[in-house]
């Protein structure tokens, strides 16, 4: 029962310092932990429960205002935003749903877009020039034989309540190197890897929204090793998978579909539908990740993505 108390005193001096979301995370997380001590502490979920609303009841006023701010006022939005700001806000539902697997993003629901599981590359015109430089980028890659560079992809988070639903947190049968950081490029890390970096900044469309991506990273799946069913955060990218070293059987589902990787040719996916890969292989298998805008998100879509994003980061 203590950790509800501390979860709540962790979540009170979040507020304190304006950190709303930070708070909102916690007194959910002590919500959700008190289920079973709920009489002995009553007054403390109450207290838990007071905030949680207050702090949900101002996020929609501070977007709007942000937006406006930013030059974006409502009667500029693009109707799909607007229609995304009013489920993320509750005021009203998204349509139903036919698909077995359907667009399921954990943070961000974009209505409107088609159901795609696998993209196909021909229908761009940047592929085949990221396909070409597959020598390149595995030549630079083999610089990622020290252990030290990889770190498992789901890390332990310092600043909120994290569960580890999947097996998967501080789990390095999965693991990455990334060369970007919250969006930005990491100089250090770019010039270590100068040829990776360009093949994807000079031909792909990256998703670039401030703080939150491009992601371009290697990942690593060990030898007979499985990452299990998941999605992704927002449903306005697809994600691209360039296989660099495939050792033997191993492929990725998504949705309906399961695709065997073939070093050199790439995936390209949404990754807000239900998705797992494996490695059957004796060897570890690598791919290059990156993620670029969906196709049907025009530049004024684009720009109000960005500035909702920026309004949820500064509340």
């Amino acid at each position: 029962m203590d950790d509800i108390d501390d979860l709540i005193a962790k979540a009170d001096a979040l507020l304190a310092a304006m950190d709303r979301r930070g708070a909102l995370a916690f007194y959910q997380a002590a919500l959700g932990a008190g289920e079973e001590h709920a009489d002995s502490k009553r007054a403390a979920l109450d207290h838990a429960q007071a905030m949680m609303i207050d702090i949900q009841r101002g996020m929609p006023h501070h977007i709007v205002e942000s937006l406006d701010h930013a030059g974006m006022p409502a009667d500029s939005w693009h109707p799909r935003f607007r229609e995304s700001l009013a489920i993320m806000m509750g005021q009203r539902q998204r349509s139903g749903v036919t698909e077995a697997y359907p667009q399921l993003p954990t943070a961000y629901f974009y209505p409107g877009l088609p159901h795609i599981e696998f993209f196909d590359p021909t229908q761009f015109d940047w592929p085949e020039h990221v396909q070409n430089a597959t020598e390149a980028i595995r030549e630079e890659a083999t610089q990622l034989s020290s252990e030290k560079d990889l770190g498992a992809y789901v890390k332990t988070a310092e600043d909120r309540p994290q569960g580890d639903v999947h097996g998967m947190l501080e789990n390095d049968d999965w693991s990455t190197f990334d060369l970007t950081r919250k969006g930005q490029p990491d100089p250090e890390r770019v010039g270590r890897y100068p040829a990776t970096y360009s093949a994807i900044t000079d031909n792909a469309p990256i998703c670039d929204i401030p703080g939150k991506s491009p992601s371009v990273m290697f990942s690593k799946l060990k030898a007979g090793s499985r990452i299990p069913p998941h999605t992704g955060m927002i449903n306005t990218r697809f994600i691209c998978h360039l296989p660099l070293v495939v050792p033997g059987e191993g492929a990725l589902r998504v949705g309906t579909q399961t695709r065997p990787w073939l070093e050199g040719e790439l995936f390209i996916f949404d990754d807000t539908v239900e998705h797992e890969a494996w490695n059957n292989a004796g060897k570890d298998r690598l791919v290059l990740i990156f993620d670029i805008w969906r196709p049907e998100i025009s530049a004024e879509e684009r720009a109000q993505i960005r500035g909702l994003f920026a309004a949820v980061d500064s509340y």
